[in-house]
């Protein structure tokens, strides 16, 4: 399976590639571009970014059948800057969806191979059929989303998801990062806009009905993956959430957010509809 599956990864990189393109994917300890995106070059960041996630996933799948494959964490460059080592926030859909899926792919490569492999063979599946690329880094996401939902027990789900997030730069804690992780999430373009309004629960808890509208990442009419939400939480908790009470609106989601307490983890890669 490994070779079949190196090969697709390889033709990808190939499709996202042009012959001049002033973005570039390094390596943050050697500046390098390592080996499969030696000598690439890419049109725009978004897909200099998708570019990355699907190198380390190649780079991955290699080291399965050769273990000294050297691990390297990619970073997306312009050519005028290709000795910086620090690359700026994402600020579009692909950049943020590749950067979650990023960091993610590594996690369960570490823990749990055969999910990461079903997340990788869905978007290669779905790169076929679209040239969309917002549509394509969302259809990651979700196929994520789904696959821990479906594969992984919420204890497992938690885990990989708190690791996802460390692998991720860390966010400032403040008395509200339920509100800041929406607000990531708008400033990157997952959402158009939030509402969150305190509701009463148990002793020791807090609990907050959340309204998206415009949320982009979708499963169905009742199934709502809210794993790029529950990471941005975990980028400033480092506490599982529990998602319940799901509702489909008009225009997004409702949904009930417990943060504190000690309620059980639930909900955290996809949240069903409860009506």
């Amino acid at each position: 399976m490994v070779g079949p599956r190196l090969s697709d990864i390889r033709a990808r990189l190939d499709d996202l590639s042009v012959a001049v393109g002033p973005y570039r994917v390094v390596s943050a300890k050697t500046g390098d571009g390592p080996f499969p995106v030696t000598g690439l070059q890419f049109p725009d960041r978004g897909t200099a970014a998708e570019a990355a996630t699907v190198a380390s996933a190649y780079r991955r799948a290699f080291r399965r059948y050769d273990p000294r494959v050297t691990v390297h964490d990619l970073l997306v460059t312009e050519a005028t800057t290709l000795g910086a080592t620090t690359p700026r926030p994402p600020r579009t859909v692909p950049e943020y969806c590749h950067a979650v899926a990023g960091a993610l792919f590594e996690t369960l490569s570490d823990r749990h191979g055969p999910v990461e492999r079903t997340v990788m063979d869905a978007y290669l599946e779905a790169a076929e059929r679209t040239s969309d690329r917002d549509r394509l880094c969302l259809t990651m996401l979700e196929r994520a989303a789904e696959a821990l939902d479906t594969r992984l027990s919420t204890s497992e789900q938690a885990s990989a998801l708190l690791a996802t997030a460390g692998r991720l730069p860390p966010r400032s804690v403040d008395d509200e990062p339920l509100a800041d992780a929406l607000q990531t999430l708008q400033t990157t373009g997952l959402l158009a806009e939030y509402a969150l309004e305190s509701t009463p629960c148990g002793p020791g808890r807090r609990a907050q009905r959340v309204r998206l509208d415009g949320y982009r990442p979708s499963l169905s009419a009742d199934r709502c993956p809210v794993l790029p939400v529950v990471v941005e939480l975990l980028r400033r908790t480092a506490v599982a959430p529990r998602i319940t009470d799901a509702t489909r609106t008009a225009s997004g989601w409702t949904f009930l957010v417990t943060t504190t307490g000690d309620a059980p983890a639930a909900g955290l890669s996809v949240t069903e509809s409860t009506s």
